[in-house]
């Protein structure tokens, strides 16, 4: 009797020990199945949007108004393509944070000697640090800037915007994944005492694929509103306010 309730003892805790680690594999395998799910949502298109819009991570906005002071303060002649670099950071110890690094040219061009239009490109990179998201890309663009009659009442920019690099989200689970965003804008207003942005719209494209390999596309509207504000409207119909 004794040597046959040891048996069984020893039976029912193997037994046990057995279902212990099923339990802990299903687990294992939930988790991972979890991980190798992981894919960019919308928030994380329109967390990323904002970022390429805003000045505090080098976005879109900022650099409207640099090609702008370029052409205030930089001494143009017509014909006569010109080429500069331009560096910025944000200060030490805030958040969010970036730093970004362009190669301009530009060109004036002209009617006789009246000025019709400025066309500028820029490559470079950027990176920025804020509280929902991270961020390493190389970036291009080609901005054409016309208003520039002294009796045009504001400037208008029609521009190719790209950032192409690679994420982490700190939304959730942190995941990482690589994207590529365009904006594309048509008669983007600028004061011309403020440079400020005072209206127009864009288009948005934002492509990708995540750690797991999961691809993604999103596809909106960028429409600015003036004092430092726009809306992105994806296709949908989801709505985020971005303000600067």
């Amino acid at each position: 009797m004794k040597t046959s309730l040891k048996a069984r003892t020893i039976l029912f805790s193997l037994a046990v020990t057995a279902g212990l680690a099923v339990i802990i594999s299903s687990c294992k395998k939930d988790n991972a199945s979890t991980t190798a799910n992981t894919t960019v949502t919308e928030a994380d298109a329109a967390e990323l949007t904002t970022n390429a819009i805003v000045p505090s991570s080098g976005g879109f906005a900022v650099q409207v108004n640099s090609s702008v002071t370029v052409y205030k303060t930089v001494k143009l002649s017509c014909g006569i393509a010109k080429d500069s670099s331009i560096t910025k950071s944000s200060a030490t110890g805030v958040s969010p944070s970036y730093n970004y690094t362009l190669s301009w040219n530009y060109l004036l061009n002209c009617s006789g000697v009246v000025p019709n239009d400025l066309t500028f490109n820029f490559t470079g990179s950027s990176k920025y640090d804020g509280p929902r998201m991270s961020s390493e890309d190389s970036c291009s663009g080609g901005f054409v800037l016309t208003g520039l009659a002294p009796t045009a009442p504001a400037y208008v920019l029609n521009t190719t915007y790209t950032r192409d690099g690679s994420q982490v989200s700190k939304i959730g689970r942190n995941y990482s994944f690589s994207s590529k965003l365009i904006i594309k804008s048509s008669d983007i207003t600028v004061d011309k005492t403020s440079l400020k942005i005072l209206s127009g719209t864009a288009t948005v494209t934002i492509s990708g694929a995540s750690s797991s390999g999961k691809s993604f596309n999103f596809n909106g509207t960028i429409t600015f509103n003036g004092n430092n504000k726009a809306t992105l409207l994806l296709n949908s119909g989801a709505s985020y306010n971005i303000q600067w």
